[in-house]
């Protein structure tokens, strides 16, 4: 920690002297009358009554005193922690995520850093890109977990592929498959509205068709339950079907489409040193190189 002047005038104010003083820290005794004339000409009064005994305050500097001490013991408390933070005794990481990621494949890695540090939290939020993308701007959540932003002010390092799955209700006729996408061009579609768009139309244009009728939903377990009370068909990704509570039938889509997953941050944002720590830990265990964030 660099000393503070104000830590200087406070051993010269416990010495009574400049040269005691400039001694302990290890400079000279013109440093040290520099400093403190340059204090006294910052606040515009005089601290110190000079002697051949010695020096001793001023009333202004009596004055003055007790808020030099405070600001020197904040000083050292904002550096504690900060040595706290470093040492990952203390710290919070705020996540915005997709549910199915959240649910399905993130909980084994925040066990693992937990193991390893104990003393840090996390707050997750669940949302959609265009929530995350927003939280991330905002300074609400230090890293998300989504597909690629359309914002170039946001990094992004993906981390995996999850395959689209054509999913049918149980009483569906093709329930028992094999089934592909154009055989359901007469369908009605469940689909959901952001963040797939892209990926749904794609596939339609490689199976060269249109959806005769679509749901758009927000949240993909209503898709799930509309699908299984036979309202539609639908394309999901995989992660989204694991453990899923309801009575569904899913075929990988021919041919292979991915919902692309990664960790975006902030471009602009420096991110605490607990932030770094974890996402370089789990591109580490993802077998990729290690980036600050």
């Amino acid at each position: 920690m660099r000393t503070s002047r104000y830590e200087v005038f406070l051993k010269i104010v416990e010495t009574q002297s400049l040269t005691k003083t400039a001694a302990y820290f290890g400079c000279t005794q013109s440093a040290v009358s520099q400093l403190v004339k340059a204090l006294e000409s910052e606040l515009g009064v005089s601290l110190l009554i000079r002697s051949k005994a010695g020096v001793r305050l001023t009333a202004e500097g009596e004055y003055l005193l007790p808020g030099m001490r405070q600001i020197v013991s904040g000083e050292r408390s904002v550096f504690e922690r900060s040595l706290e933070l470093q040492n990952m005794n203390v710290g919070l990481i705020r996540i915005g995520i997709f549910t199915s990621l959240s649910c399905q494949w993130l909980p084994p890695y925040l066990k693992r850093f937990r193991q390893q540090y104990p003393n840090i939290g996390f707050e997750l939020l669940q949302g959609d890109v265009t929530q995350i993308s927003d939280w991330l701007r905002n300074g609400i959540v230090d890293i998300g977990f989504m597909t690629p932003p359309e914002s170039d002010e946001f990094y992004f390092r993906e981390l995996l592929a999850d395959r689209m799955n054509i999913v049918l209700p149980p009483e569906h006729p093709m329930a028992n498959g094999p089934v592909s996408l154009r055989d359901l061009r007469e369908e009605t579609f469940v689909l959901l509205e952001s963040g797939y768009s892209l990926i749904t139309e794609k596939m339609f244009q490689e199976a060269g068709m249109r959806p005769k009728q679509q749901y758009t939903v927000k949240d993909d377990y209503t898709v799930m339950s509309m699908v299984e009370s036979g309202l539609g068909v639908s394309l999901l990704p995989e992660l989204m079907l694991q453990r899923s509570p309801y009575r569904l039938y899913a075929y990988p889509a021919e041919p292979a489409f991915y919902r692309h997953l990664g960790v975006s941050w902030l471009k602009k944002e420096q991110n605490s040193v607990a932030v770094n720590k974890f996402v370089q830990q789990l591109l580490r265990e993802m077998g990729q190189e290690e980036e600050k964030v």
